[in-house]
């Protein structure tokens, strides 16, 4: 029955791809902080085509509650996000006590750089390129896109220069700089800089990876989870018509498991993707961690395409890595930052504060998001509450929506009211207040 219920969501998966398919920063120079290395057992909380060895996992952590079971039904997973980029001061505590808690390494974000580019008449700027410099550099330490609604963060330490008390940002449009400002580092706050104003962000393409855990630990909550996905890229490329997508796949289990990891490539076939997922089944586990920090490591090792585009991982999980290898799990999100990959965490069902700590920091140092399950739809296991002061609840596959829609239109997009579900805290546009 396991075998039977977990190629139920692989194959949901396969539909998801299906329908989506029609519609110089040197990266070793990585800089973590490191922490005592804790018990790896915690009962509290390519080729294009060619399969490839060391990839990443999922694992439940410990015995969770049934709860009523809607096999069948679709749009009944729910779940909340937080965008730490827009909430730095608040997750620079709660790196620092979550550290200290569970004795696992943190993300350095010394010189962080924080900014806003809008137009003269203050709208936001998005996908304009950008370039960091070292005062007194002659070359560049980073060069990006600026996000969505504008936004720039970017961590030096973690992309391997240090942490300098400022640096020269320069905003280019179509090759030409068009503005020039010294920013002081270090700051929370993130301050407006006028730009001249350009016909919007449009991407010329999109790579999307997915990587997940195919141990059996996921059972039936990823069967449901999987039919959320159905139609999303579909739904979200009406922000951007016409986009060019490649799919990407991952799978990883655990040492002593079948394999570690499977590197299945890039491909705009869809029956090469939907051939790729149906050859998966959902087996192994048995522990809490998994064989995330080489699944992540194969991802941002993938031929990524450079350019106007956008370059995004979901990562899907309900555990964290082996505490021996939580370095290098972070180390590989520094490396897609600096390649402008960005890393969307998915915490699932007994999702515990280890994963949420190592999600949200690769997350936040890659310029995606933290999105996790929630008890609100009243089925699948139980959910834990994450760490965050103000969220809102929608279902699953309104917040993929949502989230993949901003990436592609440079807008953030917000639940409109018959969405939400249930709100915590006090929400304005992805910024809690405090």
């Amino acid at each position: 029955m396991t075998l039977f219920r977990n190629k139920i969501w692989l194959s949901g998966l396969a539909a998801f791809a299906l329908t989506a398919c029609e519609s110089g920063v040197n990266p070793e120079a990585m800089s973590l902080e490191s922490a005592p290395v804790a018990s790896e057992t915690r009962g509290s909380s390519s080729a294009r085509g060619a399969p490839m060895a060391d990839a990443i996992v999922m694992a439940a952590p410990e015995p969770m509650s049934a709860r009523m079971s809607p096999r069948g039904k679709r749009g009944v997973v729910t779940a909340g996000d937080i965008d730490d980029t827009l909430n730095l001061a608040a997750f620079s505590r709660y790196q620092a006590g979550a550290a200290k808690e569970l004795k696992l390494p943190r993300v350095n974000l010394g010189g962080m750089v924080a900014a806003r580019l809008v137009s003269g008449d203050g709208a936001p700027v998005a996908g304009m390129a950008y370039t960091l410099t070292k005062m007194g550099a002659s070359q560049p330490f980073h060069t990006g896109y600026s996000g969505v609604d504008g936004v720039i963060t970017a961590f030096p330490a973690a992309l391997g220069a240090s942490a300098p008390r400022e640096v020269m940002l320069k905003v280019f449009d179509r090759g030409v700089q068009v503005s020039g400002d010294d920013l002081r580092t270090g700051s929370t706050t993130m301050p407006r800089l006028v730009v001249p104003k350009t016909e919007g962000w449009t991407p010329d393409f999109m790579d999307l990876t997915f990587v997940f855990d195919t141990t059996g630990s996921m059972g039936d909550e990823l069967a449901w989870l999987t039919r959320e996905f159905k139609g999303i890229v579909r739904e979200a490329k009406r922000a951007a018509p016409g986009v060019d997508i490649r799919f990407g796949l991952i799978a990883y289990r655990d040492d002593g498991d079948l394999y570690k990891v499977k590197n299945f490539g890039f491909t705009k076939s869809q029956p090469e993707m939907q051939n790729w997922l149906r050859s998966l089944d959902a087996s192994g586990g048995g522990d809490y961690p998994e064989a995330a920090a080489e699944a992540l490591e194969a991802a941002v090792a993938m031929q990524w395409r450079r350019g106007k585009g956008e370059r995004i991982v979901f990562h899907i999980a309900d555990a964290p890595a082996h505490d021996s290898k939580a370095k290098r799990f972070l180390a590989a999100a520094s490396k897609a930052a600096a390649q402008n990959v960005q890393i969307f965490g998915l915490g699932a069902s007994g999702v515990g504060k280890e994963s949420e700590f190592l999600m949200r920091q690769a997350a936040l140092v890659s310029g995606g998001r933290y999105m996790f399950l929630t008890d609100d739809s009243g089925v699948g296991h139980a959910h834990a509450e994450p760490t965050i002061s103000c969220y809102r609840v929608t279902k699953l596959k309104d917040l993929l929506v949502r989230v993949l829609a901003s990436e592609l239109s440079g807008q953030r997009r917000e639940a409109s009211g018959g969405q939400v579900i249930r709100e915590v805290g006090n929400y304005n546009r992805g910024i809690c207040a405090e």
